[in-house]
């Protein structure tokens, strides 16, 4: 008798989630982000940064949600699933919170924005030029109106510090106190600001070229699958290039192959044998120990350099003092 009561819950419950489109549900959201019908039987572990993004979407918009919270949404999305991202969005009738740096998203499909800061959260309408811009207007204001208590402070106590002793001036400087404790109690609080960082980059000596060069390049993982053939590629001191297309047309095996971490699977490739590459990772995390701190991490990458000039790198991103001791 349980069971068959347990088992008309479990039937009640499908009918109500209506298990039954569920698949046919879910292939039509994946094929609108861009998989193919080989992709839909794919693990994750096999799909870039990207596309798992996509995945994580997917996933969101089959449960029709009446609050859409989207964390960061669009990292690692490439400019095709970005518009399809912010066209969705737009099309929705239920409230979207959305937390994200990336400005030009951020203008064309909020209306409301609110900013954590010094824990406080401040309320403005419009998108986030709008916040800019009248934030920006509230910051120079508080800073004038703190100027200007401060040198009321200042006119006020000089005459007290004067007069003081003057007992024919008393019920003056009493009077002079009292101003002076009024502004203190309605003082503007000392504006924070958060602190901006500048990467600089050191000017390295001038190498003799070829600095990196790939001549009718082979690329891949395999022979029988190469990703891209004919690939030509020359790279000197004053060289600035962007690698676009789509997720997983291959930019990070392009970006590997050209670098040395992977084998070209034919052609030629040159890498100057003084050359430094600085390589920052999409999945740059997977490459750090979280176990490590940040101090430790730097020690354990330049065994030979001391501490205290590593602390000083550091400091200057703003990891300093405790927060370069904490694990990552």
């Amino acid at each position: 008798m349980e069971a068959e009561e347990r088992l008309e819950e479990v039937i009640e419950r499908l009918d109500l989630i209506d298990a039954t489109e569920a698949p046919s549900k879910a292939t039509l959201i994946l094929v609108g982000l861009g998989f193919t019908e080989e992709q839909l039987n794919w693990p994750s572990s096999k799909f870039s940064g990207g596309w798992r993004m996509r995945i994580s979407i997917a996933k969101v918009v089959f449960c029709e949600p009446e609050i859409l919270m989207l964390d960061e949404p669009t990292n690692h999305l490439d400019l095709v699933a970005l518009i399809w991202l912010e066209q969705y969005v737009l099309s929705l009738d239920v409230t979207v919170v959305i937390v994200s740096h990336a400005k030009d998203f951020l203008n064309n499909v909020v209306d409301e924005i609110i900013e954590l800061s010094n824990k406080k959260l401040q309320y403005y309408n419009g998108n986030f030029d709008t916040f800019e811009k009248v934030k920006g207007e509230q910051i120079k204001n508080r800073i004038k109106r703190r100027e200007y208590q401060l040198e009321e402070i200042a006119h006020n106590q000089k005459f007290v510090d004067q007069f003081r002793a003057n007992a024919k001036r008393a019920t003056l400087v009493q009077s002079r106190m009292k101003v002076i404790a009024k502004i203190r109690e309605n003082m503007e609080e000392e504006i924070f600001q958060e602190p901006s960082y500048v990467f600089t980059f050191p000017v390295p000596p001038r190498l003799n070229r070829p600095l990196l060069r790939i001549t009718d390049g082979v690329l891949g993982y395999t022979r029988d699958t190469p990703i891209i053939k004919g690939v030509n590629i020359d790279v000197d001191m004053d060289t600035r290039i962007a690698f676009v297309g789509p997720n997983g047309a291959g930019k990070s095996t392009l970006i590997k192959s050209f670098t040395g971490k992977i084998d070209v699977l034919d052609g030629n490739r040159i890498i100057n044998g003084k050359l430094k590459i600085g390589l920052f990772d999409q999945h740059h995390f997977e490459s750090l120990n979280p176990r490590l701190s940040a101090l430790e991490t730097f020690r354990k990458r330049y065994p030979t350099i001391k501490a205290e000039p590593l602390m000083r790198h550091l400091g200057s991103f703003g990891i300093s003092d405790q927060l370069a001791l904490k694990p990552l």
